[in-house]
């Protein structure tokens, strides 16, 4: 019988704890908090043009995997704000997804599938792993380990600050905006939990906890956000790119894989992808590396672009908004199957240089 261990009972891990099991392989899964699911509830979004040409990134889940995760709702209209600019958007956008402890996020859904019991409170160190395991899977949701054997490109790191704000919202509708006065080249983010209750999110690139205070603050008062505000927390991420994933018999899925988008920090699809692909690996039904090739030009696409977003001031990026917002564009990003990610970051980069505004870079 293969022996297989996962550091870490998130997204990832659990996808492949569950690929596992299918395949007659009983894992050991530790994890060193004392239940699944982050402490602090918060609904991430899940953008069909994030993954382009799969247009359903959960209904492809399904097909692929059958891994049926259930969104909170579907997205039906996003607004996006820039310093002075703004444009909306309509149509079938994605969906919402509730992450933390609550009943119906997607770590607990996943773990009411698994079987297996998971190790709680059991910090574990890879090495002492490999000496036990045939194989071994990490899935921390940190870079840590793919430091330490030099596979790890540092790509972004961010302070997070979220509160569940209490109100009226339109479950289908999301809001972004884009501002370096109060988030540098991050991005804030509301997003409905339910008629009642939504989930606002402020990510603030290249500061530390200190100055945190300050860029929530800025947004506040700047865009005049003053809801009842409950559950308020904070959290440091970085994300980056990985390679090789696998290193001997140790294979790295999740955000310890590099498989988080770095411009607009989206995982779901490749998280659950290379959980479910490493466990097909291990019991031999596949290459790691060549099934996950099409989710690292993904991730590698977004690292050009957060480069050159990092790069960015409020005028660039009103510039950009402005350009996006235009009607053909908008359906070409939004509603084709055109993967403007890839495009865009060039065509970016080429308008800037030969704008006049190119004095404006930081």
């Amino acid at each position: 019988m293969i022996k297989v261990a996962i550091i870490g009972a998130g997204i990832a891990g659990l996808s492949c704890a569950i690929e596992l099991e299918k395949l007659g392989i009983k894992p050991a899964i530790f994890e060193q908090k004392h239940r699944v699911g982050s402490p602090f509830t918060f609904a991430p979004m899940t953008l069909n043009f994030s993954f382009k040409p799969i247009k359903d990134q959960l209904k492809e889940l399904k097909k692929r995997y059958d891994i049926d995760i259930k969104p909170i709702s579907k997205i039906k209209l996003l607004r996006v704000q820039g310093p002075n600019s703004e444009y909306m958007v309509q149509g079938h956008l994605g969906y919402t997804v509730l992450r933390g402890q609550e009943e119906q996020s997607a770590e607990c859904q996943l773990a009411r599938i698994l079987k297996t019991p998971i190790k709680f409170e059991c910090p574990v160190k890879p090495e002492d792993l490999l000496k036990k395991f045939d194989y071994l899977v990490i899935a921390d949701g940190t870079g840590h380990w793919a430091k330490k054997l030099n596979i790890w490109q540092s790509l972004f790191k961010c302070w997070i600050r979220g509160a569940t704000v209490l109100g009226r919202f339109n479950p289908r509708e999301v809001r972004i905006w884009i501002n370096t006065n109060y988030c540098k080249s991050g991005f804030v983010y509301l997003v409905p939990l339910s008629t009642d209750r939504a989930s606002l999110i402020l990510i603030a690139s290249y500061i530390t906890h200190g100055q945190l205070d300050h860029y929530w603050q800025t947004f506040i008062e700047q865009e005049k956000i003053f809801p009842e505000m409950i559950n308020k927390w904070d959290m440091e991420f970085e994300t980056g790119l990985v390679y090789p994933h696998r290193v001997g018999n140790t294979f790295f899925i999740g955000n310890s894989g590099g498989f988080v988008t770095s411009w607009i920090g989206m995982g779901l699809f490749s998280c659950v992808a290379s959980g479910v692909e490493a466990a097909r690996a291990i019991a031999g039904q596949g290459d790691y590396e060549k099934s996950m090739k099409f989710h690292q030009a993904v991730m590698e696409a977004n690292a050009t672009m957060r480069r050159l977003w990092d790069r960015l001031n409020n005028r660039n990026i009103d510039r950009f908004i402005r350009i996006i917002g235009t009607p053909p564009l908008k359906q070409v990003f939004y509603q084709s199957n055109l993967n403007l990610i890839e495009k865009t970051s060039p065509l970016l980069s080429q308008l800037l240089k030969t704008s006049e505004e190119v004095q404006y870079f930081q």
